[in-house]
């Protein structure tokens, strides 16, 4: 069967600290801080747990920041670096690693993960302020401009012209 905490779908036959790192935000390290908080065995399983343990895991989850809000956080702070133009906000946007990694090879991961943010996104007019879908609006994308003057062979060409 399946036990509902919070909007997530844990299986009941998992161990608690596994079904834990179900939530998006929730680690092993957060889940056994968690278990051992409610002094809950490392192998109970899920079912094993009584209501009111149930209950005071629900509680302390709905104070953590984790699932959408995480997710909102996320986003709000790519979008944050993405508009101030700075280096990895432009690594995001084009989809390459951000965090020093290399680009000749291995590069699939984030290609996948920071290409997600390049989709378009439709915006309203200044006709039509309600938000409303029309025909006059427009479907912009959230690409900065990248470097348009970039020149990797100028100190070569200086030395012989």
């Amino acid at each position: 069967m399946v036990q509902l905490i919070l909007g997530v779908n844990l299986p009941e036959n998992k161990i608690v600290r596994v079904a834990l790192t179900y939530f998006h935000g929730i680690g092993h390290k957060t889940a056994q801080q968690l278990c051992s908080k409610f002094s809950i065995h490392k192998t109970c399983k899920l079912y094993e747990l009584s209501e009111e343990k149930i209950q005071q895991i629900s509680l302390e989850l709905s104070n953590m920041n984790i699932e959408s809000d995480l997710r909102r956080e996320v986003r709000n702070n790519i979008l944050h670096h993405r508009a101030i133009g700075s280096y990895k906000g432009k690594r995001h946007a084009i989809g390459y690693p951000v965090r020093g990694q290399r680009t000749k090879t291995n590069a699939r991961t984030a290609r996948k993960l920071n290409g997600k943010w390049l989709r378009k996104v439709e915006f309203s007019t200044l006709s039509n302020p309600s938000g409303a879908t029309s025909s006059s609006s427009r479907i912009r994308s959230y690409a900065l401009p990248l470097l348009t003057d970039f020149r990797p062979f100028e100190r070569f060409y200086n030395k012989f012209f």
